[in-house]
């Protein structure tokens, strides 16, 4: 699968890239993750009176023929107050303070292609990423893909 070389993003027929399009009409990424959890984000944000729309990404992966990935975009000049609602909204539902730590994690993002010592978003174990398969945390298995393959909003 060919993918863009602006973004990452898997090519859709033609070689268009769906997110360097959407950016090109006054759209930024958000995050990109599968149909329920981009839907129901998408319907907290139109509660906040934001404007956000999905996409549906064309497949990277074998699996993501049968289970695709979205887009959820907000006009760029809503970006801000977009992530600063989930923030907020997020930070509410989590009192626990080593879950507010894992949240801060995930929003950091990785690198998988850096090479060198990550920290995994969900646990916090600090441990080399070696290889060029699947990544996963040998503390608590959580897979983290493989170096090449991330999205956009994976690009910290």
């Amino acid at each position: 699968m060919e993918r863009c070389t602006t973004c990452s993003t898997p090519l859709a027929d033609g070689g268009r890239c769906v997110t360097c399009e959407a950016a090109a009409e006054g759209l930024a990424v958000l995050t990109r993750s599968g149909y329920a959890s981009v839907r129901e984000v998408m319907s907290l944000l139109e509660a906040e009176g934001l404007a956000p729309e999905m996409e549906k990404v064309p497949p990277g992966r074998p699996e993501e023929a049968h289970h695709p990935l979205w887009n959820l975009y907000v006009p760029r000049d809503e970006l801000e107050r977009a992530q600063a609602f989930l923030r907020r909204d997020w930070a509410g539902l989590l009192e626990d303070p080593d879950a507010a730590a894992a949240a801060a994690r995930g929003a950091e993002g990785i690198d998988l292609d850096a090479g060198g010592e990550i920290a995994c978003p969900a646990c916090g174990h600090r441990f080399a990423v070696q290889g060029a398969g699947e990544v996963e945390c040998p503390e608590c298995g959580l897979g983290l893909g493989a170096p090449g393959e991330s999205a956009p909003d994976e690009n910290g």
